[in-house]
């Protein structure tokens, strides 16, 4: 797959992306609403924009994380120095899946200014007392490897 490439997609989604340095604020103020209008098919959306990325059509919100350390698994050492890309449906923000993973914003115990995104177990934040989430994950990505020509051709188990 090359870059800028969906693979084997014929309809695509053009989403807003925040980075993880926005905090609450980047996910709340991104653009909810987005499409194409015209006979051109011209991306349009309900508030000016100007970070986005191409992916399978959903409704979701993507977030830039610097590296992995938002996500509540262990992760190889490689893994932590590169940035992913977490992709949160706002329409599922409560939690109801124990085992599923949800965006949200970690504040500081002693109730201070401060935090960050992170992405948690539904168990884990309802043994916390937390409701609701920011949206539900439905994908982590890393970026390509530019050295695999074609990364989805191999015998990987994507389970």
């Amino acid at each position: 797959m090359k870059t800028g490439e969906v693979a084997k997609v014929s309809i695509v989604v053009v989403l807003p992306i925040c980075r993880e340095e926005e905090k609450e604020d980047g996910v709340l103020k991104t653009p909810s609403e987005c499409g194409s209008e015209g006979d051109f098919g011209i991306m349009v959306s309900d508030k000016a924009w100007d970070r986005w990325v191409v992916l399978p059509r959903w409704e979701p919100v993507v977030v830039s994380f610097g590296d992995a350390r938002a996500l509540p698994w262990k992760v190889n050492r490689w893994y932590k120095e590169e940035p992913i890309l977490v992709v949160a449906d706002r329409g599922r923000k409560e939690l109801t899946v124990n085992d599923g993973f949800y965006l949200v914003m970690m504040r500081y115990d002693n109730g201070g200014a401060g935090g960050g995104l992170k992405v948690e177990r539904g168990s884990a934040l309802k043994d916390k007392g937390v409701k609701e989430s920011l949206g539900m994950v439905v994908l982590v990505v890393k970026p390509p490897k530019e050295e695999i020509e074609d990364q989805l051709s191999g015998d990987d188990d994507w389970e």
